[in-house]
């Protein structure tokens, strides 16, 4: 049998908890999806767990349905998070070269990288991510790697990704208490662009703009790195609850007009009133306008949407360094006329975002909805940070596992 092995990651997304897992085949170098599994964010509120116990639960029914379905247990995973707690700061190091013959080494590298991460953090911050940008030897700048080279002095420029340490601690927490361990802890705008950005528009300069349910990531690549990195706190719900206001529809048929509506505009063959009937909604005969809807409704939200973006850009102060333009993926995506809008309101160019073709059971999940779900086993994959799971039968899933895990939830509230 081919020696393979099993990769896992959970997305804690603003709508919907993913876990999903991935078959890595090491001699053909092939990733494939052997399950998937998407729950509604229930304990959850913009990404951060707002009731630990439902968290817990929500979390748990996710990966149990994913374990069901390709037949292993999960016992660590990799998680990717998106919260308006998340902020970034671009920093400086300095420091000597420590060999005698001055030749730069991968202590070199650590030292300066430690010396980046010296900075004053806000009360109740810490530090996710530590991305180094470029290096500086003697006054020779735009250096990618310095390993090797000879100097006296050495200056680094990283990207520190922030985050909220009670926020982080009450997600471990969570896992913990379902029997998880994390690998890796990251933030979803990195691992969105794995399965979204090609590594010529991170070259060139591109702004990746992921489009959750109440939540929107704004990461910026510049010369092939994170530069800035942002979560604005509005994503496609406000849409969303525009429509079930508008039409006096109730939040569930609102989204289903949202989503169907996007397929029924690109077709440019419809009446302008349509019956409820089509988005799969009890009708009785009632009708709405399309262009009422996305003129009067759908437009203007976006349009606030991406004005907001435009504002996080130009204050990034690489607005002018984003060539490539925009890059739209997430599930708010797949609104109608986002494109449109976006180019509009923004004036670049701009392209939706499917994920990487990976293969596997892939038909549900290849849509932007997923991108970051996708890039979480990719990125995983190309951090070594895969789960220690060799395709053998003590990893197989148990009944006695499922039932640990309940018990272990139960056990604290028994008399």
């Amino acid at each position: 049998m081919q020696h393979s092995k099993i990769i896992t990651g959970l997305d804690i997304g603003t709508s919907k908890i993913t876990t999903i897992l991935g078959q890595y085949f090491e001699q053909e170098d092939k990733l494939n999806i052997i399950a998937a599994s998407s729950i509604p964010a229930t304990g959850f509120k913009k990404g951060q767990i707002i009731n630990l116990e439902q968290a817990c639960e929500t979390i748990t029914q996710s990966v149990e349905s994913a374990e069901r379905m390709a037949g292993f247990q999960i016992n660590q995973i990799s998680v990717a998070i998106t919260a308006p707690h998340i902020e970034s700061v671009n920093s400086k190091g300095v420091v000597g070269i420590s060999n005698p013959n001055g030749e730069i080494d991968t202590n070199d590298i650590n030292r300066a990288i430690e010396a980046a991460k010296a900075i004053s953090l806000p009360a109740g911050k810490e530090i996710l991510h530590v991305i180094p940008r470029i290096f500086t030897v003697d006054g020779q700048e735009g250096i990618i790697d310095p390993i090797g080279m000879n100097g006296v002095r050495m200056e680094i420029e990283a990207h520190l990704v922030i985050a909220s340490s009670p926020a982080i601690k009450n997600l471990q927490k969570c896992l913990e208490e379902i029997g998880l361990k994390i690998t890796d802890l990251t933030y979803s705008g990195f691992v969105a662009a794995k399965a979204s950005l090609t590594e010529t528009e991170k070259d060139l300069g591109v702004a990746l703009v992921d489009i959750g349910g109440s939540n929107t990531t704004i990461t910026l690549f510049i010369e092939g790195s994170p530069a800035y990195s942002h979560v604005l706190p509005i994503g496609a719900n406000n849409i969303t609850n525009d429509i079930a206001i508008g039409l006096r529809q109730n939040i569930e048929d609102a989204e289903k007009i949202k989503l169907k509506l996007a397929k029924i505009y690109d077709n440019k063959k419809f009446t302008d009133e349509i019956d409820l009937s089509h988005f799969g909604i009890p009708s009785n005969n009632s009708k709405i306008s399309i262009q009422t809807t996305v003129n009067g409704i759908i437009k203007p939200r976006l349009e606030e949407l991406f004005s907001l973006i435009k504002e996080k850009i130009e204050d990034s102060s690489y607005a002018k360094n984003i060539p490539a333009g925009i890059v739209l993926t997430g599930g708010g995506a797949l609104t109608v006329n986002t494109k449109e809008v976006c180019q509009k309101v923004i004036n670049l160019p701009v392209r939706i975002a499917e994920p990487k073709q990976i293969g596997g059971i892939i038909d549900d999940i290849s849509n932007p909805a997923y991108s970051s779900s996708i890039g979480l086993l990719l990125s995983a994959l190309e951090n070594n940070q895969k789960s220690n799971f060799s395709l053998n039968p003590k990893n197989k899933i148990s009944i006695k596992g499922i039932f640990g895990k309940i018990k272990h939830l139960i056990e604290p509230l028994l008399p």
